[in-house]
């Protein structure tokens, strides 16, 4: 009994020209933290929903105070260079003021440019860990969650499973003899065509499955966990 169970569920050849494999999720997702902090938005309903929305958020409270102190000098560091440069379009003008006082209020312009960039780039760096504070996803069947809200998360946490379940794939390991000419032959599910398609074909021998190849099929069938019969004729 429990080699016929084996059998059944793994993706194994039965013979000639007929396999058995399982119809699964189209693609499966791990969503991890990108950044530290606090969960305070997470709706457990949300699991074993197909969903678009904003799944889980972090605290940013500390990040759009700092995003705001960075808005506020740079619209002042902005207003004293070109109060600056005015200036010195006007000062380098004025007979008897020698070259190195000319060249000292450059510098000042230049220094002041400089400080400009590097907010520029702070700012830069708090809008980029602000979008990662939000984890949102676009009809993704959610599987469930691996945390909860009030917990804190470093980089890297797994915060869930989800799977793209608008269509499915069943994975096959195909004899030599059926890669032949494969894409000139019908695929049939439980003896029916048009039921799947091909969508990729791994050449290269499988490590595990020796002497056969790798043959990812899709369809709109989603009874995931289902098994069926697959022959390419």
């Amino acid at each position: 009994m429990k080699k016929y169970l084996l059998l059944t569920l793994t993706p194994l050849m039965l013979f000639a020209q007929s396999y058995m494999a399982k119809i699964e999720p189209y693609k499966t997702y791990t969503l991890y933290a990108q950044s530290a902090g606090e969960i305070v938005q997470l709706d457990t309903n949300d699991e074993t929903k197909t969903v678009t929305k904003t799944i889980v958020k972090l605290d940013d409270e500390l990040e759009q105070k700092q995003l705001s102190i960075y808005k506020k000098q740079l619209k002042l560091y902005l207003q004293k260079l070109h109060i600056l440069e005015k200036s010195y379009a006007k000062y380098i003008k004025i007979t008897g003021k020698s070259q190195s006082d000319k060249d000292d209020k450059l510098y000042e312009i230049i220094d002041l440019k400089i400080s400009i960039e590097t907010l520029q780039a702070n700012i830069y760096e708090v809008k980029n860990t602000l979008k990662k504070k939000v984890v949102t996803v676009k009809d993704l069947y959610i599987k469930e969650f691996t945390v909860n809200n009030g917990d804190y998360v470093s980089v890297g946490a797994t915060l869930a499973k989800a799977y793209e379940i608008n269509k499915s794939k069943i994975v096959v390991y195909v004899s030599m003899s059926d890669i032949e000419n494969i894409h000139n032959k019908k695929v049939l599910i439980n003896g029916k065509e048009n039921q799947a398609s091909i969508e990729k074909i791994d050449l290269t021998v499988d490590d595990v499955y020796v002497s056969a190849y790798k043959v990812t099929l899709i369809s709109k069938n989603k009874s995931f966990g289902t098994v069926v019969n697959v022959e390419f004729k």
